[in-house]
């Protein structure tokens, strides 16, 4: 249930994040909140769930992204895994640490993306190097309301965790 709760919520974000950049700029600043939502389950999540999670998250990101099904599943549960590893070699605890890791998960996604269409796209479709501005703003965006997704998401996993009574701590 609490992997369906949060690509639920990854959905909610989706949809508030392109209202919001339609209103706010035209769509000139990119943002990529949905890939804070991946690594957040990277950081707190098992690995059947989180892997659940995190390819529902991608499905979200294939479906309001436009992209060619499974792409961004597949970049969402490798960006899981990576997150996996890092959390292993570092304490990943704060705000701030969370930020920095959400902006380096929106490069990653972005990087990625390209790459792969680069690879498969016919010459004169492929997204090129003119990209790489946008992609920078977009980490940097998601690095800096990063945090305020933490809330969110925080307040989804807290409806999953209820201590049994008469239970010895």
């Amino acid at each position: 249930m609490k992997p369906l709760a949060l690509v639920a919520f990854a959905l909610f974000v989706a949809a508030l994040q392109s209202a919001l950049l339609r209103w706010i700029g035209g769509g000139a600043y990119p943002l990529a909140l949905v890939g804070a939502c991946v690594v957040y389950v990277g950081l707190h999540g098992g690995n059947v769930e989180g892997s659940i999670s995190a390819a529902g998250i991608g499905y979200v990101m294939d479906l309001m992204a436009g992209t060619p099904k499974g792409l961004m599943t597949f970049l969402a549960v490798l960006l899981f895994l990576l997150v996996r590893a890092v959390s292993a070699a570092v304490d990943v605890r704060s705000r701030s640490a969370f930020a920095l890791l959400s902006g380096m998960g929106a490069l990653f996604l972005s990087v990625g993306a390209t790459i792969l269409l680069r690879s498969v796209a016919a010459p004169e479709t492929a997204p090129g190097a003119v990209l790489v501005p946008r992609m920078l703003l977009e980490a940097l965006l998601t690095a800096a309301l990063a945090p305020a997704a933490l809330v969110g998401l925080r307040r989804v996993d807290a409806l999953f965790h209820r201590e049994e009574p008469g239970l010895l701590r």
